[in-house]
């Protein structure tokens, strides 16, 4: 299950490498243009099945907004 508590503890993981030496703004603006719904929907639709689509972009919205509230 993607919850905000979960979310927010992956985006600041220390295991996660492309975040060393930048500091919990400079992770969560990475994070902002990653799961923005454009850029999400033209990356990721070509790799989800039409069945799983709808379900992929609900949860992918539900951590966009995570994401701006964690800003």
């Amino acid at each position: 299950e993607i919850t905000y508590a979960r979310v927010r503890e992956f985006f600041f993981h220390p295991c996660r490498g492309n975040i060393e030496g930048k500091t919990p703004k400079e992770i969560l603006k990475i994070e902002v243009l990653r799961w923005h719904p454009d850029k999400f929907d033209h990356l990721i639709a070509p790799k989800v099945t039409a069945a799983d689509w709808e379900r992929t972009k609900e949860a992918a919205g539900l951590v966009a907004r995570w994401v701006t509230q964690l800003m």
